[in-house]
């Protein structure tokens, strides 16, 4: 008797890798891979069952990003770290707005070998938390981008 959750655990990694995986080629790779015929449905809940766990863990990781920033300050003094979080009101948790980083190496690299010029930079992530992603770069001697901020 094959069930989703057998067969998410079998196909975690190239679900993880191929989110967007049509339910009738996990229905082929089980028949393939497996030897046993499965339903539409079992396919369906097994992909849900493991966009669930990356969500649950994409929600772990960043209930260490205070740890993180903690430890960052603690190893590296003259860095600037902070986390912005949103309230809604006093009783709701905090919600994550934003993360800044900037190592006192890089503000004191980028003010002896840098052009006194700042670009920026970005992207947006994908996943189950859309946002984006956006640096503050330099250029050094070499007309390299220097990183500055994240």
């Amino acid at each position: 008797m094959m069930t989703a959750a057998m067969i998410a655990q079998h196909f975690e990694v190239t679900i993880k890798d191929h989110p967007k995986m049509k339910l009738r080629e996990i229905q082929k790779r089980c028949a393939s891979e497996m030897h046993v015929n499965v339903t539409i449905n079992c396919c369906y809940r097994s992909k849900k069952i493991v966009k669930e766990k990356m969500i649950r863990n994409h929600k772990e990781e960043f209930g260490l990003l205070w740890d993180y920033a903690h430890e960052l300050r603690l190893k590296m003094p003259g860095s600037t770290i902070k986390v912005v979080v949103q309230r809604v009101t006093t009783d709701f948790l905090p919600h994550f707005n934003m993360y800044y980083v900037c190592f006192d190496a890089l503000k004191r690299g980028w003010k002896v070998g840098c052009r006194p010029l700042i670009g920026l930079d970005g992207c947006f992530l994908k996943g189950p938390f859309k946002n984006e992603f956006l640096t503050a770069i330099g250029r050094d001697a070499n007309n390299q981008m220097f990183p500055i901020a994240w």
